[in-house]
């Protein structure tokens, strides 16, 4: 009898274990890829933020120069506060087209909810590149918009500030942030129900009183994981600044770019970059608590 207890005893531990241990063992693949591919990767990028070039050679001399020249120097400092601004206004806009567009598909366009669904995933796989030059085309001084207004006699002239500017920046950034911020919006939709709606306005909220008291609070989760997603690429993208952003336009990723590229030095960079990810890390935060103090 004793053995017999032992025995269940030892099949329940063992299946304990198993349930302990089996959600880790899932995750075990993604965190090795992660771990090798991005931690490590930082990690050695903070480790040269703290160092030095000697004659265009990496040297392990620890101090914290870089950082005090990347806060210090005001070129740096514009082009950081650029990027955040720019980042910010892309990511605004992006969820002011996405929230309305991921709430007609959920409750107006449910028939259309499938072809709709594959053009934004569509939408999304298509070419990073080949959007940022049909802006670069369209908003150019022989583009589309500037040969209307020619035609239709508006303007003498091409209008020149279309093109290589912080407006012609924010409107790429959204064309291509757009899909991806549909799609967690549109996953958190899916947590509303049609009769929590319905029994909000039975008791007399009509309207935006129903969405500012049902929807919007179900679907916060979803907004901010948009913004954090829109935010964080806008942030650190150095090509779109750089082909159609021009001088009001620029951003930090373009200084990094440089710092590694052309001048060689790797400390500076790393120092920029992490800079630059302290600050969009903070931001994420402020934009947290702020919305989760507004909308309840």
């Amino acid at each position: 009898m004793a053995n017999v207890e032992l025995d269940a005893a030892a099949v329940v531990l063992s299946r304990r274990a198993r349930e302990r241990w089996f959600p880790a063992l899932q995750l075990a693949p993604v965190a090795a890829f992660l771990t090798i591919f991005f931690v490590i990767p930082l990690g050695i990028f903070l480790v040269y933020s703290f160092w030095i070039t000697r004659r265009y050679e990496l040297v392990a001399d620890w101090t914290v120069a870089s950082y005090s020249e990347a806060l210090h120097e005001p070129a740096y400092r514009r082009l950081l506060w650029n990027t955040l601004l720019v980042a910010a206004i892309a990511s605004a806009c992006t969820l002011a087209i996405a929230y309305p567009f991921a709430y007609a598909i959920h409750f107006r366009l449910r028939r259309y909810r499938e072809p709709l669904l594959f053009l934004v995933l569509l939408a999304l796989f298509s070419g990073y590149l080949v959007k940022i030059y049909a802006w670069k085309t369209i908003l150019g001084n022989r583009g589309f918009i500037n040969e209307a207004l020619l035609r239709l006699g508006l303007i003498d002239d091409p209008l020149s500030f279309l093109l290589y500017s912080r407006p012609a920046a924010v409107v790429t950034f959204v064309n291509f942030l757009v899909p991806l911020a549909v799609l967690p919006i549109y996953a958190s939709l899916q947590n509303v129900a049609d009769e929590q709606v319905e029994a909000a306005r039975d008791l007399g909220a009509r309207g935006l009183a129903a969405f500012r008291r049902i929807t919007l609070p179900l679907t916060r989760d979803g907004l901010l994981v948009a913004f954090a997603f829109t935010f964080i690429i806008a942030a650190g993208d150095y090509v779109t600044p750089q082909l159609v952003g021009g001088t009001s336009g620029a951003m930090i990723g373009k200084a990094v770019v440089s710092t590694f590229g052309v001048t060689f030095n790797w400390p500076l960079g790393s120092a920029l970059a992490f800079l630059t990810l302290l600050a969009v890390v903070l931001v994420l935060v402020g934009t947290r608590k702020l919305v989760t103090r507004t909308v309840r």
